[in-house]
């Protein structure tokens, strides 16, 4: 009876690791971030912003990762100088912070190999901020107001190195990173970003 217990937990374990069951496991990732900012308009100059979070795969085999991905950047003290200011906003120069957080949907393709994997990805969602509407109150705007949600999308990709059967780190990751905020009296914005991102990924199941 031992016996046939015994095998038939060796074969459920078995079964676990199969390429079929792989084909479902997912994998978990942290990372540190950094984003090359680089706001719409002029009285915005570029700033650093640095940050981490993590994401979330659901692995469709070897090729193919759906992926959630959230990241957070801490407050950053912004400053704004205006010289000739759009309508509603008087000219002089201003301070305020703002924190912004993402969170991104989409693919994930892999190209595994025996000793790396280098992946492309395409994510798309959104992204929280609220220095522009900081931004309008320290300047004393009144009549005007941010939307603090906007669309955001990351295109790019990286690298992994697995050091184990369910480890790997991520050493580089570069994305082009867009967020689009929209001012109700001035239009649509779109700021073209960079981001670079470095991390550790864990897998259930073997890494790749």
């Amino acid at each position: 009876m031992r016996t046939r217990t015994l095998v038939s937990i060796l074969l459920l374990l078995e079964s676990g690791f199969s390429p079929s069951a792989r084909a479902q496991r997912g994998e978990v990732a942290a990372n540190y971030s950094f984003v090359v900012y680089n706001p719409a308009k002029p009285f915005a100059s570029q700033r650093d912003l640095s940050g981490g979070g993590g994401s979330f795969g659901l692995n469709l085999g070897d090729y193919l990762t759906m992926k959630a991905e959230f990241e957070t950047y801490s407050a950053t003290t912004l400053t704004y100088t205006v010289k000739a200011p759009p309508a509603g906003i008087n000219p002089g120069t201003f301070n305020a912070k703002g924190d912004l957080f993402t969170y991104l949907f989409g693919p994930q393709f892999n190209i595994p190999s025996k000793k790396t994997r280098a992946f492309g990805e395409a994510l798309f969602g959104g992204a929280y901020t609220n220095a522009y509407a900081n931004f309008f109150r320290a300047a004393g705007v009144t009549g005007l107001s941010a939307t603090n949600n906007g669309f955001a999308m990351v295109v790019g990709g990286g690298l992994d190195i697995p050091i184990s059967r369910r480890i790997a780190i991520r050493p580089l990751q570069f994305d082009y990173f867009l967020t689009r905020y929209e001012w109700k009296a001035l239009g649509i914005n779109n700021q073209s970003n960079f981001r670079y991102q470095a991390g550790i990924i864990y897998a259930f199941g073997k890494y790749h």
